[in-house]
């Protein structure tokens, strides 16, 4: 049985930010305004948000496969409740629930912020925009195997900037998790992965699930693929889960 895995994307702004603000402990107020960069004050602000809001529907008993976060989505819960359940980090460390109780990611690329919760162990997310990158970007970052991957889908259709863009994620993602088996010094060709599922039929948008192993590990995971961002979320599967 694959793990619950609950994502969530909402729009990071300033104003959207001070909207969120009293869902926000004053712990948790004072790390978003010591970061330097107002694009990432609101960033981090509506991140936690959208990642104490996955808490509380998990704890609920419902499931979030993804969520586009609202105002509306947001009073399902007192917001006594939100400032119960603080996020702590980054402040280069890894972001998480004080009490431990669930395991948590954050991301964000422009104006939205992402977040996975998950009762798993661990779990990864990361947004990206969709963009043309260098030739050298995938040199430097893909396998040879990713390559080839990447060239078969292109030839076949399929914009080759989202393909890369959702291949890069899910590398990110994976490696949020903790959960590989990577040298002290690696780089990200050192996480060869199959991906993206079904190459050209990858369609623009489109949010599926899927099964994936990289570094020996299994993991399962949602990618989400529109037309302006890629977002991967993955978590680690235990053997028995694997297998069965």
């Amino acid at each position: 049985m694959t793990p619950p895995l609950a994502i969530a994307v909402a729009r990071a702004d300033a104003e959207a930010a001070a909207r969120l603000e009293p869902y926000l402990t004053a712990g948790e107020r004072r790390a978003c305004a010591a970061l330097r960069v107002a694009a990432r004050r609101a960033q981090s602000a509506c991140a936690r948000v959208a990642a104490k809001w996955l808490r509380l529907e998990l704890a609920a008993g419902r499931g979030a496969p993804l969520v586009a976060l609202d105002a509306a989505s947001l009073e399902a819960h007192p917001r006594a409740d939100y400032l119960a359940c603080a996020v702590t980090g980054p402040c280069g460390r890894r972001p998480r629930f004080e009490d431990g109780a669930f395991a948590l990611s954050l991301s964000h690329a422009g104006e939205l912020a992402a977040a996975a919760v998950t009762t798993a162990r661990a779990v990864g997310v990361d947004v990206e925009r969709v963009e043309a990158r260098a030739a050298s970007f995938a040199d430097e970052h893909f396998t040879p195997r990713e390559r080839e991957g990447l060239a078969r889908g292109a030839a076949a259709g399929a914009s080759r900037a989202a393909l890369e863009t959702l291949l890069w994620s899910a590398k990110e993602a994976l490696y949020k998790t903790g959960a590989l088996a990577l040298p002290a010094r690696f780089s990200f060709r050192d996480i060869d992965v199959a991906f993206p599922p079904e190459g050209a039929r990858l369609a623009q948008p489109s949010v599926r699930s899927f099964a994936l192993g990289a570094r020996g590990g299994q993991f399962f995971g949602r990618a989400v693929l529109t037309g302006a961002f890629a977002l991967v979320a993955a978590v680690p599967v235990p053997p028995a889960a694997a297998l069965g």
